[in-house]
């Protein structure tokens, strides 16, 4: 199912601004060529800092996804006007681990393409489970209605389940155009995660019920399975999103 950016709920969005990509630490470069996207994972902020999201106690701040492979396909015109279409697989040297938060709109790693007038460029993300981790995982604090807090965590243990990949697809504005990336100013590509629309299904009263786990309001496939369900189901309806390039 692809879903667009006016829906109301989505897992990521894709801007893309042209600016110049950096990071200090050095992110990986997959791929050669001159066009250099930077690829960033943050959190969506609630755009006011401190708020609460609609189930009334619940607070997300962290998280990560662990990520086995890239796949991209790209296709377009060549300099010569030939149209191609070709289809690229990177493995990061260890299993990609990508920790964000809604303040880290840093860039997490590059994939290098050549420059040229694109009709379409798709980005899928593989996530697996890794050191006994998930593939992805959310903490922050539920704060009860008698005002007592609790951590929270929300993991999803994919075991390499192509349900768990995120995907992105960019296209011109029409289906004929072409849009084109050159090697000066280097587009962003930001997957920003809406837990807010992940979990706007679960009611008050469900997590106020939930059972607790040394303390902790765990929610997994086995543990308070009912409202990892209603999670889950928003999460797979929004792992594919379409966007278009004027």
């Amino acid at each position: 199912m692809k879903n667009y950016l006016i829906l109301p709920v989505l897992l990521l969005f894709f801007v893309f601004t042209f600016s110049s990509c950096s990071k200090e630490d050095n992110p990986d470069v997959l791929g050669t060529g001159e066009v250099k996207i930077g690829m960033g994972v943050k959190l969506q902020s609630s755009g006011n800092p401190g708020a609460r999201l609609a189930n009334a106690g619940l607070r997300i701040n962290s998280g990560f996804i662990q990520v086995k492979k890239i796949e991209l396909e790209t296709e377009g015109v060549d300099e010569a006007g030939r149209e191609f279409e070709k289809e690229f697989e990177y493995r990061f040297p260890e299993i990609k681990k990508i920790n964000f938060d809604e303040f880290d709109a840093g860039v997490d790693f590059f994939i290098a393409i050549p420059a040229g007038n694109y009709e379409e460029i798709e980005v899928e993300l593989d996530l697996i489970d890794h050191r006994n981790q998930p593939s992805l995982e959310l903490n922050g604090t539920y704060t009860k209605q008698d005002g007592s807090s609790v951590p929270f965590k929300f993991q999803v243990f994919g075991d390499d389940d192509d349900d768990w990949d995120f995907e992105v697809e960019l296209e011109a504005e029409d289906d004929d155009d072409l849009f084109f990336l050159d090697g000066v100013n280097n587009p962003l590509a930001l997957f920003q995660i809406n837990a807010e629309g992940w979990f706007s299904g679960v009611s008050t009263s469900e997590l106020e019920s939930a059972e607790l786990t040394d303390g902790v309001l765990l929610i997994t496939k086995q543990v308070n399975g009912s409202i990892f369900r209603k999670v889950e189901g928003k999460i797979k309806d929004s792992t594919e999103i379409e966007l278009k390039m004027n």
